[in-house]
């Protein structure tokens, strides 16, 4: 077999292992994106907050329109 092919087959069993490992410690809801800004083998998690977007500033807390008392 090819060495490419090799490599791209264990990239893929990698990624299947890691979703696996989600799932089965009850992670429901998976979205997977790559980033050519992070090191090879980091991650990242965010949390979902009901149907807010994440990192939105309800799901961040911040919100721009929040009256502070002064």
């Amino acid at each position: 077999m090819d060495n490419n092919i090799e490599a791209k087959t264990d990239n893929i069993n990698e990624v299947i292992n890691m979703l696996d490992t989600m799932t089965q410690t009850g992670v429901s809801r998976i979205k997977v994106e790559t980033s050519g800004e992070m090191q090879t083998g980091d991650v990242r998690k965010a949390y979902h907050h009901g149907r807010c977007d994440v990192g939105s500033p309800f799901a961040t807390g911040r919100l721009f329109d929040l009256e502070e008392d002064v």
